[in-house]
């Protein structure tokens, strides 16, 4: 469950960057089903760091923790979001996808 967003987490440039990076690994990570373009997955980066504030602080209060265990996190979260998607168009040809098969005559 999260709190309410604390867009001052995001004045930390450390912290955008690593959304930045967590985006670009979720995005290419499911660039096969279409699913999220990096700058989609930026942006739900950035709203969960904005409506985590206490994971955010956690991580960079903490040493042993740090801005490694914050990024896991981060994907973790942002692969929770994307997940379900993904699985739903997995299983659905795309309308281009169709008509390519159809005009192959493999229809």
């Amino acid at each position: 469950m999260t709190g309410p967003a604390d867009w001052r987490v995001l004045d930390l440039p450390e912290v955008v960057a690593l959304a930045g990076r967590a985006a670009r690994r979720v995005a290419d990570g499911y660039e096969d089903t279409l699913t999220m373009e990096y700058e989609d997955a930026r942006q739900e980066a950035l709203i969960i760091l904005a409506t985590k504030p206490a994971m955010v602080n956690e991580c960079l209060a903490d040493p042993s923790l740090g801005l490694g265990v914050l990024y896991h996190r981060l994907v973790l979260d942002l692969i929770d979001r994307v997940k379900t998607v993904a699985k739903y168009r997995i299983r659905h040809t795309s309308y281009e996808a169709a008509c390519d098969a159809a005009e192959k005559g493999r229809v």
